[in-house]
Order: structure tokens, then C-alpha cells, then sequence
């Protein structure tokens, strides 16, 4: 996770070095986000298992020039539970909600399409945190009173148009793995696709 953070504050303190353009600006957006298919969260032969609901999103952005962005999201993710057993197999049960704020580093390419829109395929990585009660519900830290840091990598796609509204296309992965125990990308790597709306500045 160290290792994470350092290489995006590297890559946040090189972009002032590239040359501002057109494409500098905040951006402020909101969507959702789905994960895919019956993604189970936590999975047991005996016991019940957990699935995500879709994800309500709300983001802030910043991008240098080009190629290097910063980007802030904060989401809201409803969770249901599954029984296994034979008396309540199917059922499902609300958990609530679970929060999550990530700050992520960017890097891609913004390609001209022509005067006013703009197109960029981006790659970004950063770290998400977790309060407190989603931290002990999954396990993510051993102990109480403590807030989880997880991983995040996204793949994705902004079209900005000339009137500074834009559509953001992502998918990402999130580690959901918990504290002890080896990591399983089936049952502790949630996959998500979000689709974002907001205006650029």
C-alpha cells in the first residue's frame, strides 16, 4: 500500500513539468456503478454470502495537461446477504450501505477529435479508504476502531464536448480482501463498471 501511495505522489509531483494546455481544468462529476454479474464479496460452503448492489458515485478532478490527472470519488455501495442453507437458500437480506472515498493518480493521452471534443483513454491506480463499520464487517483489519486502506486499478475512457460536459466509462478492481488469510481474486477482488456524468471548468 506504501508503495502505492509513493508512486502516486510521484506522479502527481512530475506533472507540473509537463506544459499546461486547453486541457487543464476541474472536473466535477456523479454516476453509478454495477459490479458484474453475482460477484460474491464472500463466499462459504456453510455460511452466507455477501453480493454489491449497484453504486451511487460522486467525483472531483483535477487534470495538469494531456496526460496526468488527480482524481477524488466517493461512493455509496448497498450490500445483501445470501443464505446457503437449505431453509433459506435464495433469500436475500439487506446489510445497508457501506462508504468508501478513493484518491486515485491518472495517466493517459487526451486525443483532439476536433476543435471542441476531446477523448482519453487513461489508466488509474490509487487508494481507497473505508470507515470504520465497513472495515470490521469484512474483515478488512484485525481488531476494532480501525479504518481500512485498500488498493484500486481502473481502466477507462472521458469524452469531454465543447460545452464542458463529459461522459466517463471505467472499469475497475478493488481489493476486498481481508486482513489474514491469502488473497483469492474470485471471492476478494470486487470488479466494477462505473458510467459518470459532470462538467469540466
Amino acid at each position: 500500500m506504501k508503495k502505492i501511495l509513493l508512486a502516486s505522489t510521484l506522479v502527481l509531483l512530475s506533472a507540473p513539468s509537463f506544459a499546461a494546455n486547453d486541457s487543464s481544468g476541474f472536473r466535477v462529476g456523479g454516476g453509478f456503478g454495477t459490479d458484474f454479474g453475482n460477484h460474491q464479496l464472500r463466499e462459504s460452503r456453510r455460511g452466507p454470502s455477501v453480493e454489491a448492489d449497484p453504486t451511487v458515485v460522486l467525483e472531483a478532478g483535477y487534470d495538469f495537461n494531456d496526460i496526468f490527472a488527480i482524481n477524488v470519488k466517493g461512493s455509496a455501495t448497498g450490500n445483501k446477504i445470501y443464505g446457503n442453507s437449505r431453509r433459506n437458500r435464495g433469500k436475500s437480506y439487506n446489510l445497508g450501505t457501506t462508504y468508501d472515498l478513493a484518491v486515485e493518480a491518472e495517466a493517459g493521452y487526451t486525443f483532439k477529435l476536433d476543435r471542441s471534443t476531446s477523448i482519453k483513454p487513461y489508466l488509474a491506480v490509487g487508494a481507497v479508504g473505508y470507515d470504520k463499520d465497513t472495515t470490521e464487517f469484512f474483515q478488512f483489519e484485525d481488531g476494532e476502531d480501525k479504518n481500512a486502506i485498500k488498493a484500486r486499478g481502473a481502466l477507462g475512457v472521458r469524452m469531454t464536448l465543447g460545452n464542458g460536459v463529459y461522459v466517463d466509462g471505467r472499469v475497475q478492481a478493488t481489493d476486498f480482501s481481508p486482513r489474514s488469510g491469502d488473497f483469492n481474486a474470485k471471492d476478494d477482488l470486487l470488479t466494477q463498471g462505473l458510467l459518470t456524468v459532470g462538467y469540466k471548468f
